[in-house]
């Protein structure tokens, strides 16, 4: 038997006020916010928690109670009802019993994924009784009903929408007649049990079976499937916070909302959020009213809105961080709920990180930690295109309410929308409004769509959380489920059409808009990105084009240049006819080569230094070797390739430069022979515009970096050809691995660079250290951050990678400098 079993003096319950604030894993994010709150005499409703040993202790008994939690629950309870001064099971004669909500508390937030019970503590005897001595029927039958809804639901496994459905005419029945609620509690009774399920009608038993269902929903599929995609360990459990009621659904000035103190699509200071009159807090979350803005300037709600931006500021100071609340309006008197760090879009991440840096409220160092490699991608994730754009219809706007752009087919049910991804299909999630269950294909889909809701309703909050682009209340939305089809603003579609959304702007399109890369990214990413460099001491440069602050050094791939540009047929006819006699051959060739120097330096700022890879010369064996690979560019390879060619383009180069007073450096790959080293910086050095360097390319390099070094060479290491290639010649893009591994069994390679990778590039890295010259590490394909971060370890500070991950790698190798 475990420990906790054991252990029947363990201690279970915590009072808000007695426990450690800073142990999250222990109490919870909720227990632990509110516990903060209260030191910091912020008003909170009192409260107590059940640690996460009781939820383990649960799954140890078999989804039990554990002993001992009961009667250290009736002590807490006993409190509760001190502190409120109302009492739990209160026959409601003399006063309102005491109402508890029942909440889950995990140590990581998990929006929408979690189970809560709401409005527990009332009977009908008690319930009556309040309605027969305060008059207050329409909100004792309410707050009664919502109870029963989310018990039946929650506790008990049964359809919500059905309990409603059935219990209609007993509730209108009890809304509406003089008689005391028995006739309504035996309807409920009645429901549950023809479900097969036992109808508890004492709140402290019902409390119980509370308590274990909220343990319980630690492992339902929509939790499961929401930490998995949020990489969130699955053994940290959950603990429970029980808290007495506050009633955004009582008379006078009531209402509930939420509240950030930034906003969470774009990261601006400004309190953003969204209040309901006279409702409860799932009512905001559910979407199925009009909520009030918090970030408007209305007259309307000046007091709530002065009152929840003090809090807001004190709670940053706290946490450090910008945060999002949640908030009851009772009679007019302020009551917070919770407070969490806000879940944000990548956008906001970064501005906030940078901002929060600014203000000094944080480090730079603890900035970098706080925004990820995701958050780089998803900023810099694609665009619409803006042609496709234009001949897109706008079929209306909702409610942007988690930013970014995303086009696919419409499905109008989460299971189908995971099957057809799953398939490879790109898919818009449409729902009239999404809720717990539809985790599944809100995790799948490209983008989220519904007709209710508002920037707080549950699908914004759970696609700011996964960071997928959403639209919500979109009210000329109609969805027929039976028949799969639906109406955008009165145009109809079926299931499986394509249409666009704009999470940022709220707009919708009739057709499928391809997505492009976007130029560049914000000015709080810059900012960020400049401490990262700063930390690191690196200089990252960009393979291609670059422009915009921070661009760096342009690395370009002579051979794509040529190809792109529309070069190839002069080349090819060039170097055929070259050293034939032939003078208007030769000029032929020198005009291509000057052309391709004029193409390289249009494609980049004049202030920035460019460095021009060019191929290495094809050696008689490779030239032998080719034909056996058809999937080569022949024309690509074989003529660039050429000796007499490098000598041509270095001419061409020098030409185009001299003309435009540029400079240019020329790295050369392939070259194995200090001898040919010599001749090749022979050949640069009397080219008055031109420096040149070397690139490494495969394992048989390492033998004479050294030599190579010393003689002043600026030395690259091109670190994906060298993993994917036998000498450089044949690039990852240009070969498939069975053909790899083909050309691996002919015996071309003697050291296989995938094993001995690291301790290549270490011995690389001191070769060029004992020189005079340079060394960086050239990344042609995708970046891998395990292999910056080694790269980073043993020394290297200078890389070049291509143009869209230069932001990410320069975040990745500041976060290594603050780890190493």
């Amino acid at each position: 038997m475990s420990e906790i079993l054991e252990d029947l003096d363990m201690r279970f319950v915590f009072d808000i006020e007695g426990l450690d604030e800073t142990n999250g894993r222990l109490f919870g994010g909720k227990a632990t916010g509110l516990a903060r709150m209260a030191k910091a005499g912020i008003p909170v409703p009192p409260a107590f928690a059940i640690n996460t040993d009781a939820f383990r202790a649960f799954q140890e008994a078999g989804r039990s109670l554990p002993r001992g939690l009961k009667e250290q629950v009736d002590s807490a309870v006993a409190r509760l009802s001190e502190k409120s001064g109302r009492l739990f099971g209160g026959d409601g004669v003399k006063a309102d019993p005491l109402l508890v909500s029942v909440r889950s508390g995990a140590q990581v937030s998990m929006p929408g994924m979690m189970d809560t019970v709401l409005n527990l503590g009332l009977d009908a005897e008690s319930a009556f009784n309040v309605i027969k001595r305060t008059g207050r029927r329409d909100f004792v039958i309410d707050s009664y009903m919502r109870f029963w809804k989310m018990y039946a639901e929650i506790v008990l496994g049964l359809d919500a929408d059905e309990f409603v459905e059935t219990l209609e005419e007993a509730r209108t029945k009890a809304e509406t007649s003089d008689g005391d609620l028995k006739s309504l509690e035996s309807s409920i009774v009645s429901f549950i049990e023809s479900q097969g399920e036992e109808a508890a009608t004492d709140p402290r038993l019902q409390l119980d079976r509370a308590i274990g269902a909220v343990f319980g929903s630690w492992n339902s599929p929509r939790a499961k499937a929401y930490r998995e995609h949020q990489r969130i360990p699955h053994d940290l459990g959950t603990a429970v916070t029980v808290q007495a009621m506050v009633f955004g659904n009582a008379e006078g000035e009531s209402g509930s909302g939420v509240a950030f103190s930034r906003n969470p699509n774009t990261g601006e200071h400004i309190l953003y959020g969204e209040y309901l009159v006279g409702r409860q807090g799932e009512d905001i979350v559910s979407g199925a009213k009009t909520p009030v803005d918090l970030a408007s300037d209305d007259a309307g709600h000046a007091k709530l809105r002065a009152d929840l931006a003090a809090h807001a500021a004190t709670l940053e100071q706290l946490y450090r961080d910008a945060v999002d609340i949640e908030f009851t309006l009772e009679g007019g008197r302020l009551f917070l709920l919770q407070v969490r760090p806000a879940k944000r879009t990548a956008a906001a991440a970064i501005r906030i990180a940078a901002d929060l840096i600014n203000d000094g409220l944080i480090k730079p160092h603890e900035g970098l930690a706080r925004v990820s490699v995701e958050q780089i991608k998803r900023l810099l994730r694609p665009v619409f295109s803006a042609e496709q754009l234009q001949a897109a219809q706008e079929l209306g706007a909702g409610i942007g309410s988690s930013p970014g752009q995303a086009t696919g087919r419409a499905v109008l049910d989460s299971d189908r929308a995971a099957e057809r991804v799953a398939a490879g299909e790109e898919v818009i999630l449409v729902r009239p409004t999404t809720s717990p269950l539809d985790i599944r294909g809100m995790l799948a889909a490209n983008g989220i769509l519904t007709a209710k809701g508002g920037a707080l309703s549950h699908a914004a909050v759970v696609s700011r959380a996964l960071d997928r682009p959403c639209v919500v209340g979109y009210g000329a939305l109609e969805i027929d489920t039976e028949a799969r089809t639906f109406t955008l603003n009165g145009r109809s579609f079926s299931e499986g059409d394509y249409i666009s959304i704009d999470g940022t702007t709220g707009q919708i399109f009739d057709r499928k808009v391809e997505l492009i890369t976007p130029d560049s990214g914000s000015e709080s990413l810059e900012n960020i990105l400049s401490h990262a460099d700063k930390a690191s001491g690196s200089t990252v440069w960009s393979s291609g084009p670059v422009s915009g602050p921070g661009g760096g050094v342009a690395v370009i791939n002579l051979a794509d240049v040529a190809h792109s540009s529309g070069f190839i047929d002069g080349i090819v006819q060039g170097v055929t006819q070259f050293g034939q006699g032939e003078a208007t051959a030769d000029a032929a060739l020198a005009a291509a080569c000057e052309a391709i120097g004029d193409a390289i330096l249009d494609q980049t700022p004049a202030d920035r230094p460019v460095h021009v890879r060019l191929p290495q010369p094809v050696s008689p064996r490779a030239r032998f070797l080719l034909p056996a690979w058809p999937e080569l560019d022949q024309r690509l390879f074989l003529p660039i390739g050429n000796p007499a060619f490098q000598r041509a383009m270095l001419r061409g180069l020098d030409a185009a430069c001299e003309r435009r007073g540029r400079k240019l450096t020329v790295l050369l790959g392939g070259i194995m022979d200090p001898l040919e080293w010599a001749v090749y910086k022979r050949e640069v050095e009397a080219l008055s515009s031109l420096s040149g360097g070397v690139v490494i390319q495969n394992a048989a390099g390492v033998e004479v970096a050294q030599d190579l070094v010393a003689a002043g060479a600026e030395l690259w290491i091109d670190v994906d050809e060298v993993i994917n290639s036998t000498h450089g010649l044949i690039p990852r893009a240009y070969i498939s691995n069975a053909t790899l591994d083909e050309y691996v069994e002919r015996g071309a390679l003697t050291t296989n660079p995938r094993k001995e990778l690291k301790p290549f590039l270490k011995t690389l890295f001191e070769a060029a250290a004992a020189g005079p010259g340079k060394s960086g590490i050239l990344f042609t394909g995708d970046v891998e951050p395990g292999l910056v971060t080694f790269l980073y370890e043993i020394g290297y500070r200078t890389f070049s990678v291509p143009a869209r991950q230069r932001e990410l790698t320069r975040l990745l190798l500041g976060q290594c400098a603050i780890i190493c």
